[in-house]
């Protein structure tokens, strides 16, 4: 019988090793002996300072911002010069809250005044007294001692508006002038007034 061709053995591959002409060892691979690159500190200032800036604008478009009280139409509540921060969204409007909104009279001026009458509600001042549906109001941040016996014929508020009044009703341009506020042109509500330091307080 004619014999078997002869095969030369062979040595068997290693299942773990690399293969094919992409591996290399370590000792010839240059990422291998190569070290981290240094970061560019200067780089990442520019950095952390944008996301800072961009956090600021969205929190100063879209959630709260800060206001600088001018005048005396909130005295004794708020001094001229005084600062509060504003929340801008997700907040209910109630009778005593606080608002920045634009004026009717003025869209590129901002007025502060207090929430005194809600849609709906009949209002009627007499004799520096204010009525909501026919019974007095009771205002425990309004100056007493210096009366201002106003008057102001009754009125219903329509929807989505509101009746505001400073709380220094001698010296106040409000709904007394201008009637109600229109929903969509409010801003926002005080929630805090921080500045001075010493007169920090929530609403």
């Amino acid at each position: 019988m004619p014999s078997e061709p002869y095969l030369p053995l062979l040595p068997q591959e290693d299942p773990l090793a690399p293969q094919g002409p992409a591996a290399a060892s370590p000792a010839n691979d240059p990422a291998a002996n190569s070290q981290p690159a240094r970061k560019d500190p200067l780089l990442e200032i520019a950095v952390i300072v944008g996301a800072a800036l961009l956090l600021a604008f969205i929190l100063k478009s879209y959630v709260a911002e800060a206001y600088m009280v001018r005048g005396e139409s909130m005295r004794p509540t708020f001094l001229d010069g005084q600062r509060v921060m504003v929340q801008k969204v997700f907040y209910e409007i109630e009778r005593g809250d606080i608002i920045i909104f634009a004026s009717k009279l003025d869209l590129n001026k901002d007025l502060i005044k207090r929430v005194i009458g809600l849609p709906g509600e009949r209002i009627q001042i007499r004799n520096g007294r204010v009525f909501i549906n026919g019974r007095e109001l009771e205002e425990d941040y309004i100056n007493k001692k210096d009366p201002a016996p106003y008057e102001n014929h009754a009125e219903v508020i329509p929807p989505d508006t509101y009746y505001v009044l400073g709380d220094n009703r001698q010296h106040s341009q409000d709904s007394r002038v201008f009637h109600g506020v229109d929903r969509a042109l409010i801003k926002g509500k005080v929630i805090l007034l921080f500045w001075p330091p010493q007169k920090i307080r929530s609403f």
